[in-house]
């Protein structure tokens, strides 16, 4: 088995410590419990939510400025 590494937030990793804790698992299996599903439920959906939140950050404008 090979080593990855990655950031992720803060709350996310107080939740994956948590979630393993409880079942007596090591966060790296949940990880790639997690991971595997996620691949598997999506496998023909396009990714879009970076594109949305892109979307909504630069061409969003709140009414008050209008």
């Amino acid at each position: 088995m090979r080593v990855l590494s990655f950031k992720v937030e803060d709350d996310l990793l107080e939740l994956l410590e948590e979630y393993a804790r409880r079942r007596n698992i090591p966060k790296s299996e949940v990880i790639r419990r997690a991971l595997r599903q996620y691949i598997n439920s999506d496998k023909d959906r396009p990714y879009v939510g970076k594109y949305i939140k892109i979307y909504s950050e630069v061409f969003v404008t709140p009414l008050a400025t209008l």
